[in-house]
């Protein structure tokens, strides 16, 4: 069953100077599979043994794939209905607790193909001591339709881990109900007498999601947290509640996905929380852990169905291994991967994800990047402050080659020079994509969009949208639209990248099966000629984004210029707090102001007589959400930001 892949990336590192471990393989991979397209025809326990790597082994990191398909029911049988239903991977040791490896939520899928699939990858580095020997697996499905096929494999990548994993323990591990007075919730979980490792690092990691709906529907619609707290001491608030199932990127679904829930939404990953505890503790002496669960009693005890399904684990961990290791996360654009459809296809700047697993703080590192084949290497010297484990989204400067790419092909990205050092780990430095070109639309069009009646606030509906240049500058919108009407809005557009923006601030799309009663609005790209081009289906949740090109010579020296002449970091901003980088070709007076999404002015500045300047700029005062900052210059020109408080 075991099978040994060997991985090798090989990159032409063409106009930058590298160290030569960057151009080593990162590892071996180990692939087992668990799983293999098992077919889900009954709720309850799916049980099985697997041989696993021998122990001694040593992996940079461990990732679960939990691969969703559809299988035809017989026909007749009454329930192949694929909805949302709560699936669990049990690890089952000898010797040792059973653990919840990952919860995933099955997406409404009554409309897929047998054909379709969807593969959700989790890092289960944490647990490499455990999955060695011959240990047990338990599949828990939850549902009780049928329909789904799940497949379920770890890849093993052989490597030097950011820490080394040394063990995993239950703290808090069941399915307890919520808001009865005979039985609090509290009760199932007391506090835990627990002791400290006497080096390396510890933390509380949890997966907690809400079901059951009673006459107040809780948990699964109502948002509860708790408190932790460690030695009888507070140590802050966690709210059991996912506010942004209307982004899903499975999607459209047939049921109510758009709707958020207690931790979880249909077709996702339940996140695990994640809090340290080495800063709170002493090494290698006893300390007390305790959850305190939001006071709630349900409105009619003897239909009261509210439950968490929960498990708190205690993640032990070595020494951090590195001094200065600058990692590439992922890459969110271009990228064809299904996990990021939201996201793509794109021509504008590439996304990516930059990840600090060195124990000095990452301030500084270049990320060079490119279409592979096509066009020179570009480079972008990105600065911040980045703890170790914290990462931060990038958005680099955008190629041409994307822009004037009608075929797709490989995009490739590196990191380089962290803190303008050496990077002591270099096999997480490098990624590549697969990705498919964007649409071609002509320069002259028209967005015809026909709202349906729900309101946002007086006279205003839920629907807007804008199209915004690589740059991030806004160059046709339509906000505050009236209910009940239809724009049709003309543009002409210069040859380069855009991305038409649509939002509901109603989370449900301006056209979905739930909301009957405010019908059913329209949207479409129309040429010259009043030809459809493109219809934007009405069932997108919370936004939906067109990437597009318009044909013809890009002007990539202007573009670099706007690109160049504002900046604003670290975007996204956990607090509000963001510095502002203006680099104008002249002094001048220039007037800030910050739009919300439904194109509402929250804030502004004016700035005497600046030309370049770095300097704070403080929005703490904002809620979380996505921001437009629009920098109008002394000519008129305004520059655009898309700024995200998280």
């Amino acid at each position: 069953m075991l099978k040994k892949l060997h991985v090798l990336f090989f990159l032409l590192l063409a106009g930058l100077a590298l160290p030569e471990r960057s151009l080593a393989a990162p590892g071996d991979t180990t692939r087992v599979t668990v799983f293999s397209r098992r077919a889900l025809t009954y709720h309850g326990y799916y049980d099985t043994t697997v041989t696993m790597p021998p122990a001694g082994r040593r992996y940079r990191k461990v990732l679960m794939h939990y691969i969703l398909g559809r299988y035809a029911c017989a026909p007749g049988s009454q329930y192949c209905g694929s909805w949302d239903y709560t699936t669990r991977l049990m690890l089952r040791p000898p010797a040792h607790d059973s653990l919840e490896l990952a919860r995933i939520m099955t997406p409404y899928a009554t409309d897929w193909s047998l054909s379709r699939t969807h593969d959700y990858v989790v890092d289960v580095t944490d647990y490499a001591p455990l999955l060695v020997g011959r240990p047990g697996y338990r599949f828990d499905y939850q549902g009780y339709s049928w329909g789904f096929t799940v497949t379920v494999r770890f890849d093993f990548i052989e490597g030097t881990p950011p820490q080394d994993p040394v063990d995993v323990r239950n703290v808090y591990d069941g399915t307890f109900a919520y808001g009865v007075i005979t039985d609090p919730i509290d009760n199932h979980m007391p506090a835990r007498s627990l002791t400290a490792p006497s080096a390396g690092t510890i933390a509380l990691k949890s997966l907690i999601s809400g079901h059951g709906s009673d006459p107040l529907n809780c948990a699964e619609f109502c948002r509860r947290g708790y408190t932790l707290l460690v030695d009888n001491v507070a140590r802050g608030n966690t709210f059991l509640w996912r506010d942004d199932c209307g982004k899903n990127e499975v999607y459209p679904q047939t049921g109510t996905w758009v709707y958020n829930r207690g931790n979880w939404c249909p077709g996702a990953v339940v996140r695990r929380i994640v809090q340290p505890l080495t800063a709170l503790t002493t090494p290698g002496q006893p300390f007390t852990l305790d959850v305190n669960m939001q006071t709630y009693t349900a409105s009619n005890q003897a239909s009261a169905t509210a439950q968490y399904i929960w498990s708190s684990q205690l993640v032990t961990a070595g020494a951090i291994n590195f001094q200065t290791d600058a990692s590439l996360d992922e890459i969110i654009s271009p990228n064809s991967n299904e996990n990021y459809v939201r996201e793509n296809p794109s021509c504008g700047g590439p996304q990516v994800r930059l990840k600090n697993l060195g124990s000095a703080r990452l301030t500084a590192v270049t990320i060079a990047y490119r279409v592979k084949g096509r066009g020179p290497l570009q480079t972008y010297s990105w600065t911040g402050n980045l703890a170790y484990g914290r990462d931060t989204l990038v958005v680099l400067p955008a190629l041409t080659a994307l822009m004037n790419n009608t075929t797709g092909g490989r995009f490739q990205a590196w990191t380089a020079g962290p803190n303008g050092a050496r990077d002591q780990n270099a096999y997480n430095d490098t990624l590549s994509t697969r990705f498919s070109p964007s649409i071609t639309l002509p320069f002259s069009l028209t967005v015809a969009m026909t709202t349906n009646n729900a309101s946002a606030g007086p006279l205003t509906n839920e629907t807007s949208w804008q199209i915004v240049d690589v740059a991030g500058n806004v160059v046709g919108q339509r906000t505050g639209a009236a209910n009940l009407t239809t724009y049709n809005d003309n543009l002409r557009l210069q040859p380069g990248c855009y991305s038409l923006r649509v939002t509901d601030a109603g989370c449900d799309g301006f056209a979905w099966w739930a909301s009957p009663t405010v019908g059913n609005g329209a949207m479409r790209i129309l040429d010259a000629a009043g030809n459809v081009l493109r219809t934007i289906s009405g069932d997108f949740g919370c936004e939906y984004t067109l990437n597009f090109q318009v044909a013809g010579t890009v002007a990539a020296v202007a573009n670099a210029q706007l690109l160049n002449a504002l900046d604003v970091y670290p975007n996204p901003s956990q607090d509000g707090r963001f510095m502002l980088d203006l680099n104008l070709a002249a002094s001048q007076n220039v007037h800030l102001r910050v739009l919300d999404a439904l194109g509402r002015r929250v804030w502004t500045q004016d700035l005497q007589q600046v030309k370049a300047t770095v300097q704070p700029l403080a929005l703490t005062g904002l809620a979380p959400g996505i921001y437009a900052l629009e920098v109008g210059l002394a000519d008129g020109t305004k520059l655009n930001r898309r700024l995200v408080i998280e």
